[in-house]
């Protein structure tokens, strides 16, 4: 059966880049719509709104829409550059916590409404078989996406592109994904348009939600600042222990520094973890947490003079706004998808298993079949806090350096 699946896969392949019928690029000023499709998560997300960024800035009068899965796309539902957010999730993009019904007529529908939309150019960032597929039907001028699931014949404009296998921060991937099917030389988007390594978001203030959003946590605006915690992440293989996190936090309430806690049920559950081992030391931690929507904690983010965590998307929402950051990474390689700034402390220990420096992953999936999790046992609490001090300009002893 392997054999076969093999065989079918190096004939797919052999026609990889081979669409029957191309189309030519119809030109510049012939591209009024476009639909970029983002179907993985929220921090996958963030990072293709470095590609939404350059169309927005390179067509004048665009219309951009975004086909994305429910959850991710609700950090973009304010974004000024989104024309319509089309949502479908019955569809597998990824290995894990992702299901697909077979509904066909649902997927027949959806196919339905993305061709009578006419779009001029469709932008596939995800680059699986199924979304291949979807192009392929779409009824658009030009179809571009980058593919390595054996799939490429189904774009006009095919570039091969293993995200998770060729070294380099991924938001640079893209975006020189982005020269090459707009037929423009390597590294215009940084010449000409001047789009840094970050991702980019464009939150309406005038919007009702933002205002409301603004009501809510403006009582957390403190005159010297927050820092942000979040203490999870999209699998356990990331997070840091419990116990080094307890440290971190027993160092800020010595220091005085006002704190406050992100994310999910997931995370409110950790915090009752810190209170059993501190041993209730630490008080009035649930009264820290905020139970934010993704555009709130966005908004919460943007204003905090320091955010902790893991490899997720509140480490990118954070690099978004280039809020000095902390990120703590393990079995990702941060050359990947670190934030990148002087205001940025990564913390990571590379292994014998480690990700090699062309592989976003480690030897063991990701950390899915990891049975230790040394390379996130090993991080200390004192190399976060030392990072602390450097961030907030403090000294080892938790005072601020004076400078003359």
């Amino acid at each position: 059966m392997s054999d076969f699946k093999n065989r079918i896969k190096y004939f797919l392949n052999s026609l990889t880049g081979f669409k029957l019928i191309k189309s030519k690029y119809p030109g510049d000023s012939e591209i009024k719509k476009v639909l970029i499709i983002s179907l993985y998560f929220t921090g996958d997300l963030l990072f293709h709104t470095a590609v939404i960024e350059y169309i927005y800035r390179y067509f004048e009068g665009i219309k951009i829409d975004l086909w994305a899965k429910s959850s991710p796309s609700q950090i973009l539902s304010e974004d000024k550059r989104i024309n319509e957010i089309l949502v479908f999730d019955n569809i597998k993009t990824y290995s894990y916590r992702n299901y697909s019904r077979f509904d066909l007529k649902g997927k027949i529908n959806f196919i339905k409404k993305i061709r009578s939309k006419n779009y001029d150019l469709v932008i596939d960032l995800t680059g699986k078989y199924s979304t291949a597929l979807f192009t392929l039907f779409a009824n658009a001028s030009y179809t571009s996406g980058l593919n390595y699931n054996y799939f490429g014949f189904c774009y006009d404009k095919f570039v091969y592109l293993n995200t998770s296998s060729e070294s380099g921060h991924l938001i640079k991937k893209y975006l020189s994904f982005t020269d090459k099917i707009l037929g423009k030389p390597e590294n215009y988007h940084v010449n000409e348009l001047k789009i840094s390594t970050r991702p980019y978001l464009n939150l309406s203030e005038t919007g009702i939600e933002i205002l409301a959003i603004n009501n809510k946590i403006k009582k957390y605006f403190l005159k010297n600042g927050y820092i942000v915690i979040h203490l999870t992440s999209g699998w356990a293989a990331k997070e840091l222990p419990i116990q080094q996190f307890s440290d971190i936090i027993m160092y800020l309430d010595k220091i005085e520094e006002e704190y406050y806690f992100i994310g999910d049920n997931k995370d409110k559950e950790k915090l009752d973890e810190i209170k059993n081992y501190t041993g209730g030391k630490i008080n009035n931690l649930n009264e820290r947490y905020l139970n934010f929507t993704i555009i709130e904690s966005a908004a919460f983010i943007k204003n905090a003079k320091l955010f902790i965590g893991s490899d997720s998307a509140p480490l990118h929402l954070a690099a978004a706004y280039e809020v000095p950051s902390i990120g703590i990474f393990g079995p990702t390689n941060p050359a990947f998808s670190a934030p990148i700034g002087e205001n940025v402390k990564i913390i990571y220990h590379q292994l014998e298993c480690s990700a090699a420096n062309d592989k976003q992953y480690c030897t063991k999936n990701g950390g899915f079949t990891c049975p230790k999790f040394n390379c996130m046992l090993m991080i200390k609490s004192s190399e976060i806090i030392s990072a602390v001090n450097e961030l907030l300009n403090l000294n080892n002893t938790g005072e601020m350096n004076v400078k003359n």
